[in-house]
């Protein structure tokens, strides 16, 4: 019996493309680079979580496992084939969307679509995070200082502390963070409900959103119940309730909602067929031609 480990699906990758690389490479070049993105996470130079940016390329070789698409000289992009939200064939020219962490208004978390300001832009290189748009005495907002005033006024201490924590507890292995499950379940209609710290017990501290993905479409709450020290998660269609889990810990939150909310469309590459391949001829038509 073979009990040996089976290697990280970006080891697998790295050993498809040196097998299938070769015949796609002009006779003189003797290197080969390329990038992978197979929903695990990979660290820059700079120790940060490194998202890939958008590729443009012909699509070489597929299989059940793996597509490859050739986007230089000697450079490729390998996707694993279950994460392309569109099927493609060989010889596509194709562009390649992949995931990035974005703010609740769309934008990407790192600062680099925001507007110049006097002429300047200010991104984030590495350590780039979703952050609710909130503000009190202290919060450190990063990049995002310059929207501080559109920002709601947060006084509570155990919804403060609610929201660091969803905005720090990792998921998806530190690909991403609490909060970022409701962003990518495109939350909208975000509120939050901050009482005095006296009223917390009898009037829970919470995050309320509606959110559209193929898991839910409705309302759901994120709260905190004082009296237990746990969190509750609401889920509604609007009016009724679907579901209502209690006794939630702080570290169960990102699974819980991962559960109830997130269909992992947020994780495959967004492909766009920018030149289909030629037809080939049918050997009707070569005979006669």
């Amino acid at each position: 019996m073979n009990l040996s480990p089976i290697p990280p699906l970006s080891q697998q990758a790295k050993e498809w493309i040196r097998q299938h690389a070769p015949i796609h490479l002009g006779k003189n070049i003797r290197t080969v680079k390329w990038t992978t993105w197979t929903g695990e996470v990979k660290h820059n130079s700079l120790g940060g979580v490194n998202y890939l940016t958008p590729k443009e390329g012909k699509v070489v070789e597929i299989d059940d496992l793996f597509t490859a698409i050739k986007v230089g000289t000697n450079d490729f992009c390998i996707v694993l084939s279950s994460l392309m939200d569109a099927a493609v064939s060989v010889g596509d020219k194709v562009a390649l969307n992949f995931y990035q962490l974005r703010r609740f208004d769309g934008s990407l978390a790192d600062g680099s679509e925001d507007e110049s300001k006097n002429g300047c832009r200010t991104i984030a290189l590495t350590g780039a995070r979703t952050i609710f748009p909130v503000k009190w005495k202290g919060r450190c907002l990063g990049i995002n200082d310059r929207f501080a005033d559109s920002y709601t006024t947060i006084g509570n201490p155990y919804l403060r502390d609610f929201i660091t924590q969803m905005e720090t507890i990792a998921v998806d292995g530190g690909l991403r963070h609490v909060v970022n499950i409701l962003v990518d379940a495109g939350a909208t209609q975000l509120s939050f409900n901050d009482p005095s710290e006296e009223d917390s017990a009898v009037d829970a501290p919470a995050i309320r959103c509606q959110v559209n993905t193929a898991k839910h479409r409705g309302g759901i709450e994120i709260g905190y119940d004082r009296a237990s020290d746990t969190y509750y998660v609401h889920t509604t269609d609007g009016k009724d309730t679907i579901e209502r889990l209690e006794d939630v810990h702080f570290d169960e939150l990102g699974p819980v909602l991962i559960a109830l909310i997130d269909d992992r469309a947020w994780l495959k590459a967004r492909v766009t067929v920018l030149k289909p391949a030629p037809k080939k001829r049918s050997a009707t038509m070569a005979e006669a031609a």
